[in-house]
């Protein structure tokens, strides 16, 4: 088992999956190896790699990019960056490829879940989004304290090429963007199963799942065991949570206890969050969710108490297919709703910040 473990995060398996989608890595030129590594893209159709001769001022003999475009493309050259950097310098070959895993990306960034949510809520059914979302935060908050308890690294750059870097201060193991692209649809799926549409569930989740998961690699965020462990994570944990956002849905929404049960939990879960030797941001984007889904279901319950939601005459109901005017109108609610909730981001959050730093006098 640990050959096999070792062997699927092996970070050649990414350098060969990276390539074979069109990532081609032209150089490494390494200056100061107190420095981390950055990558480069060279643009020009007729960039080539030149084999420096000399040595750097560390004694360390490396590749540098000679501009030989003639004027028909721009390239970046050694030049132009810091003398102690250490880069790696590649070119995209596909752009198709290239633009679809960075949708991909996109699909685990928090804009993309407040769009999933919102549409659930305001056009599928209420219950199905508060369930969801239930779920969703669930596996987030195991999948990020996993990686601060195993603290396993991600890929090494070199020999990947890492093209995102905003998680890249987070451990990978397990890559909770494939947690979240299993979990989310899956759970669509199945609180759905009864609606005439449910294919396109299973359609838009098994390209949801299989383009955020190949992304990961792609862009040089994780492992194969990173992945791979995501989502067997997320598969087994689906087993109770499931079940347990299926009938605890009720009591957090008609309890008069649900929001201090729901508060003293959300509290618990980040005071006794598993803790790391040195800073990642995964505490702070799980305290992010935490609190957005504490908000949620506050407001839901306060819509329940105050007459303005109703629970179903027949709890088996079945949500019918829009026709093309109902259609439209969820789309334009669903744009009207998010601008709506982004200015009001905008104003919060700064207000927030500030009153926490008060409070913490900071």
């Amino acid at each position: 088992m640990r050959k096999i473990v070792s062997t699927l995060q092996d970070p050649s398996l990414v350098c060969r999956f990276q390539s074979y989608f069109g990532v081609v890595k032209l150089a490494e030129v390494e200056n100061d190896k107190k420095y981390s590594w950055v990558a480069t893209e060279v643009k020009g159709k007729y960039a080539e790699i030149e084999k420096d001769s000399t040595e750097n001022h560390n004694g360390i003999r490396s590749s540098k990019i000679k501009d030989v475009s003639n004027g028909n493309g721009h390239v970046c050259t050694e030049d132009t960056k810091e003398k102690n950097q250490n880069i790696v310098y590649y070119r995209i070959s596909n752009k198709f490829w290239y633009h679809l895993f960075l949708l991909g990306s996109l699909l685990g960034h928090e804009a993309w879940y407040a769009f999933v949510y919102s549409f659930l809520f305001w056009n599928v059914d209420g219950s199905v989004g508060r369930r969801v979302m239930l779920v969703g935060n669930f596996l987030f908050y195991i999948g990020q304290g996993l990686k601060d308890v195993i603290r396993w690294p991600r890929p090494p750059m070199p020999p990947v090429v890492r093209l995102e870097q905003r998680w890249a201060a987070e451990y990978g193991m397990p890559s909770t963007h494939a947690m979240m692209a299993l979990s989310l649809p899956m759970s669509v799926i199945i609180f759905t199963i009864n609606t005439p549409y449910v294919w396109v569930w299973v359609t838009i989740g098994s390209f949801w799942c299989v383009v955020v998961c190949c992304c990961r690699l792609y862009l040089g965020m994780h492992s194969v065991a990173d992945v791979l462990a995501g989502l067997g994570v997320a598969a087994f944990l689906l087993l109770f949570t499931i079940p347990i956002a299926e009938y605890g849905d009720y009591f957090l929404l008609t309890s008069p206890l649900a929001p201090i049960v729901t508060l003293i939990l959300s509290v618990l879960s980040i005071i006794y969050y598993p803790g790391s030797y040195k800073w990642t941001p995964a505490r702070g984007e799980t305290t992010y969710i935490i609190g957005g889904y504490f908000g949620t279901q506050l407001g839901c319950w306060l819509n329940y108490q105050l007459g303005i939601l109703h629970p179903a005459s027949d709890p088996s109901h079945v949500i019918l297919q829009p026709l093309l005017l109902q259609f439209l109108l969820s789309l334009a609610r669903v744009v009207l709703g998010l601008l709506l909730i982004g200015c009001i981001r905008a104003v919060v959050k700064p207000v927030s910040f500030q009153i926490g730093c008060l409070l913490m006098q900071t």
